[in-house]
């Protein structure tokens, strides 16, 4: 571990509510990984990490079962194991225990900048004011401005936090204009099916596009499938086939995916997560839904545009949602360079 990682686990394991503020890709999950490690976990009470996406909250459960931990998981898909010492769930499904006084011994809220959000950040701020200071607590965030005003508060809600700040991120970041990848012979023009050439010639794969809207992200990924060098495709049996759906499963056997809430459970936490996690994937189209925490193995990361519809609405992408998309670039220990 990192000094500021240790640090912070020490910290906690001293029974002090810690906030760590390190850039993506860092290693903030790790700090809990430690806690627990060191048996304090399972002495002191059940320990629940929240994050803000049930697809965080799949990989983390299944990361962490994969281990042998006992862990258990909770979002509005699946419930299970739900008394084990480490709980995943998103935030939500925690509120009526935390508003009857029955909160967990140790909160974690994996991505506190959720705060800020319109929407969901009433009951983010809830959480925090509601739980007893019996309830230790651990926020976790590499895209807020002003940690130290979020520790302030806590301090005016009777607690000593403990503010970990690191600003170095292990894997740099570097933009590169799309029009500096290479062209490649042989592939039809138009922007994706070059982008799909361009980006397996340049050692760029694999690539994680951001296309919110759902039917803008299958779209988007037809493309670079058909610029896709089909050696070494995904082996699939037809049951698999029945779950990704026809033309989901042809993709996958091309090593390209898409990703939204509208796939069935089984197709995004059983076949499209694991794969893109474990590096099988060359490219990966998503909406919104992957850009908070996952640690994907992807070198490269496009943000196509900006904006989007949400219902008849027009919303603008946060400075912390961009922050957290273009966070996914850059593997530690793989690459040098995001």
């Amino acid at each position: 571990p990192d000094l500021w990682q240790q640090d912070a686990a020490r910290a906690l394991r001293d029974g002090r509510d810690v906030i760590v503020d390190a850039p993506t890709g860092a290693g903030k999950t790790r700090v809990f990984e430690l806690y627990v490690e060191s048996g304090d976990a399972a002495r002191r009470g059940q320990a629940v990490y929240t994050v803000p996406t049930r697809a965080l909250a799949n990989d983390k459960w299944r990361e962490w079962r994969d281990r042998g931990w006992n862990v258990g998981i909770a979002t509005g898909d699946v419930a299970m194991n739900l008394h084990a010492p480490v709980l995943v769930a998103t935030l939500e499904t925690q509120r009526e225990r935390i508003l009857a006084r029955r909160a967990p011994a140790l909160l974690v809220i994996d991505e506190y900048q959720m705060l800020a959000d319109p929407r969901r950040g009433l009951n983010y701020e809830l959480a925090i004011a509601l739980a007893g200071t019996e309830t230790q607590f651990l926020l976790l965030s590499g895209s807020v401005r002003n940690p130290e005003d979020v520790a302030a508060w806590l301090a005016r809600l009777g607690r000593a936090p403990h503010l970990v700040r690191e600003r170095e991120r292990p894997v740099p970041l570097e933009e590169l204009p799309v029009e500096k990848l290479p062209r490649v012979a042989g592939i039809e023009d138009g922007f994706w099916a070059q982008l799909g050439g361009g980006v397996v010639a340049a050692g760029f794969a694999p690539l994680l596009v951001f296309a919110p809207p759902r039917a803008e992200a299958e779209k988007s990924a037809r493309k670079p499938a058909a610029a896709s060098p089909l050696d070494k495709p995904i082996p699939l049996r037809p049951e698999d086939e029945r779950i990704l759906g026809r033309e989901l499963a042809g993709l996958v056997r091309q090593r390209v995916a898409y990703h939204h809430s509208g796939l069935s459970y089984a197709a995004r936490a059983g076949w499209i997560e694991p794969l893109a996690k474990n590096g099988h994937l060359r490219f990966i189209v998503a909406t919104t839904g992957l850009a908070a925490g996952i640690n994907f193995s992807v070198r490269s990361v496009l943000v196509t545009d900006t904006t989007y519809q949400d219902g008849p609405f027009t919303r603008e992408l946060r400075p912390d949602e961009l922050l957290q998309m273009f966070g996914r670039a850059g593997r530690r220990g793989l690459d040098s360079l995001g």
